[in-house]
């Protein structure tokens, strides 16, 4: 029994559901709640315009010294209970106790009305339970449920069966002459209670409540798991770009090493020039400020482009375009990303020299081709990245820099696939270049900072 309590806690509570949940995932649920609950008082006081304008537009039927006007009455008490538990909710203090009250007394009101109209009308009790506003209480206590929590389904049914039964003791408590009878027509007809009507009433309340609270348990268990897994994927981005996270917390098949698909892509290799002259001169503190000026600059811009951060190296940015999600643009994205990086790095630079700063540039190699995007690692630790020649060779491209005194460069290839991809914009070209850890001689487009034109230098 001990160990299915905690189900049964869950179920009517949802306690024990909620105290599993991390203190993240809680906090979302309780917001969801939070608007579930204005949601609720919307939709209670739309209702209550509409009766009003019912009320006013229909003949009152009774005499003008009645003892009580039914109608208007209810509709005040229960438009303050609202406006009451709204404020309460806006401002915070609107816990389970709060909460609970405010259900009972709504249902309260509403079954209080309803008994009142037998004083406005001045008629024997009987006539409480002959009116149509029965269906009010299946709607107040449906409206529970846009809290996605049963507890308080289960809290205003059981006020609701509750209140009605009272209803049903004074009524016949409090009968002139005999109010029941065991004849249906003639108790449509007149004013006598069929007490087998009754307790249809009384049955179909206890269903329906039971019904709902059970269809919310089973709802809530799957908002629950839905936000856990919401949050799991935000935290996943954390670690991981958001494409990657997606297709990860998305996979049908389990998990592991060997995993991976090829796509033709463009890679961006991009890393700080002079970092380790200013990484002396920052120390530690410093160095890691600089680091999150720079990746906070750089990391949105690829992003914005459609890329992919495949992981950070140090001062190093590796970034796929098409790699994770199929592009038919990711060259041109590419080329897009640099230019808009080289733009930005230019400004922040300027800040920092104007600053007092180190203030170090950033290079970049790019490179297209054939990839394989997928999961690599020994079974404990998994790691998703891209693979294939075109890794490679944006990594040695952007160290050439260097050596070709430029700050960006790109094969020909990926620019002549940019192109192709609808991207404008003229590039210098230097032909059979000799890249160290190439066994080819190379035709580089210079992205940025265009060198000395050599002469075999071609535009």
């Amino acid at each position: 029994m001990a160990a299915t309590s905690p189900r049964w806690r869950a179920w009517l509570l949802l306690d024990a559901l909620d105290d599993a949940l991390p203190a993240r995932v809680r906090q979302q649920l309780q917001a969801e709640q939070f608007r579930a609950e204005l949601l609720v008082a919307a939709v209670q006081l739309l209702l209550l315009v509409l009766l009003s304008a019912l009320v006013g537009v229909t003949p009152p039927g009774y005499a003008p010294d009645a003892p009580v006007r039914a109608a208007p009455l209810g509709l005040s008490l229960f438009a303050l209970l609202v406006l009451l538990r709204l404020y309460a909710a806006w401002t915070g203090q609107l816990g389970r106790a709060l909460l609970a009250a405010g259900v009972v007394a709504e249902m309260a009101v509403l079954l209080g009305t309803l008994a009142a109209t037998a004083l406005q009308y001045e008629q024997p009790p009987q006539l409480a339970l002959k009116g149509p506003a029965f269906v009010y209480v299946f709607v107040l206590i449906g409206l529970r449920a846009l809290r996605f929590e049963p507890l308080w389904v289960l809290v205003s049914g059981g006020t609701a069966l509750l209140g009605w039964f009272t209803l049903l003791a004074w009524v016949l408590w409090g009968a002139p002459v005999q109010p029941l009878t065991w004849d249906y027509v003639t108790s449509l007809r007149s004013l006598q209670v069929h007490l087998g009507a009754e307790l249809d009433r009384l049955l179909a309340l206890a269903v329906f409540t039971a019904t709902l609270a059970l269809a919310l348990a089973r709802a809530r268990a799957l908002l629950v798991r839905a936000l856990a897994r919401e949050r799991a994927v935000a935290d996943l981005s954390l670690f991981f770009d958001d494409a990657v996270a997606r297709r990860i917390t998305a996979s049908e098949a389990e998990l592991m090493a060997g995993q991976g698909e090829r796509r033709e892509a463009a890679i961006l290799f991009l890393d700080l020039r002079g970092f380790t002259q200013a990484a002396a001169e920052l120390g530690p503190e410093g160095v890691i400020a600089l680091l999150g000026e720079y990746q906070r600059l750089v990391v949105p811009i690829v992003r914005r482009h459609g890329g992919s951060v495949d992981k950070y190296l140090g001062d190093g940015i590796l970034a796929s375009f098409g790699a994770v999600v199929p592009d038919a643009s990711h060259a041109a994205r590419a080329l897009r990303a640099v230019d808009e990086i080289v733009q930005a790095v230019d400004g922040w630079r300027a800040r920092r020299r104007e600053a007092g700063l180190a203030a170090p540039d950033v290079g970049a190699g790019l490179a297209t081709g054939e990839v394989v995007s997928g999961i690599v690692g020994d079974g404990r630790r998994l790691e998703y990245t891209v693979i294939g020649d075109a890794v490679n060779l944006a990594a040695k491209l952007e160290k050439h820099n260097k050596a070709q005194g430029t700050r960006a460069l790109a094969t020909r290839e990926a620019c002549e696939r940019a192109r192709a991809q609808g991207y404008r914009g003229d590039k210098p070209v230097c032909t059979q270049v000799e890249v160290a850890g190439v066994a080819q001689p190379l035709d580089l487009a210079v992205l940025s900072d265009r060198p000395r034109r050599p002469q075999n230098q071609q535009m």
